[in-house]
């Protein structure tokens, strides 16, 4: 029997080294794929970007291909249908942002990625791909920003899925400064203004320089009656914002903050 062993040994390796050849191949021509729909995207060519993703995976079933569909699909359309259908375009330099051609509502949408929907299924596949929670995270979060989707749900109830998605998210190693800021927002929207220091700090500690998170922090401590901490951090949104209009407001806040300060101040007996 030795020698079949052997014999049944020898022929095996090859078709096992074959496998892990073209395994090893197709994953590493993903990589290159998907490096070029981020340098797509870096050209403002997001039509181009989306139609190599479709071309990538027609059917949403591989989660690194549908996380970065998800990734062009929120911030880059166009044009929407309650987050399912899309319409994207490829840009010139001195185009409008994606942003503002929605507003216009030129365009008629055309592709179609039922968010939620895939992002559910694959994450019931994949339970342990905590990156599908950071994405859903980001998904209810649009919700909320655009107002475009799930308009059954309550705003509150948007808000306690964004939490427990991006919560999910933190907890397994999946977040930046972006997704810190939006779980904190989520809890200050929901008037949880203790539970959203933690997460404005951590955008903060990520990107120490990222105005709205310290704004929406001098707001936080102004609420909780923190007023140096409050001052602290309007004053440095006041600096970091590069706009007239949002350094107004900025400075509002700060004035209002320095007036509960006087305020506070002469109310405090002798």
């Amino acid at each position: 029997m030795r020698p079949f062993i052997l014999l049944l040994s020898f022929l095996l390796a090859p078709c096992v080294g074959r496998g892990q050849t073209t395994a090893a191949a197709e994953a590493a021509a993903q990589a290159t794929a998907l490096q070029r729909v981020n340098q797509l995207v870096l050209e403002r060519r997001y039509e181009s970007a989306w139609k190599l993703l479709k071309f990538l995976d027609q059917m949403n079933t591989d989660p690194a291909v549908a996380l970065q569909k998800t990734e062009v699909a929120l911030h880059y359309y166009t044009a929407t249908d309650e987050l399912k259908r899309f319409n994207f375009r490829d840009l010139k330099l001195l185009d409008l942002s994606p942003d503002s051609l929605r507003q216009l509502g030129q365009d008629s949408v055309r592709y179609s990625f039922p968010v939620r929907r895939v992002l559910e299924k694959l994450q019931k596949q994949y339970p342990d791909n905590y990156k599908l929670d950071r994405a859903l995270g980001d998904y209810y979060f649009t919700v909320q920003q655009c107002d475009c989707a799930e308009s059954d749900l309550s705003e509150d109830e948007v808000f306690r899925r964004t939490i427990r998605h991006y919560q999910q998210a933190h907890d397994h190693g999946q977040g930046d400064y972006l997704s810190y800021f939006a779980l904190g927002y989520s809890y200050q929207r929901l008037g949880q203004f203790k539970e959203s220091l933690a997460p404005f700090e951590r955008s903060i500690q990520l990107r120490k320089n990222y105005p709205t998170a310290h704004l929406n922090l001098a707001f936080v401590y102004l609420e909780l009656k923190d007023f140096e901490k409050a001052r602290n951090h309007a004053r440095r949104a006041v600096e970091l914002f590069p706009d007239d209009a949002h350094k107004e407001d900025a400075a509002f806040l700060l004035s209002q903050i320095e007036e509960r300060m006087k305020t506070a101040t002469a109310a405090q007996p002798e």
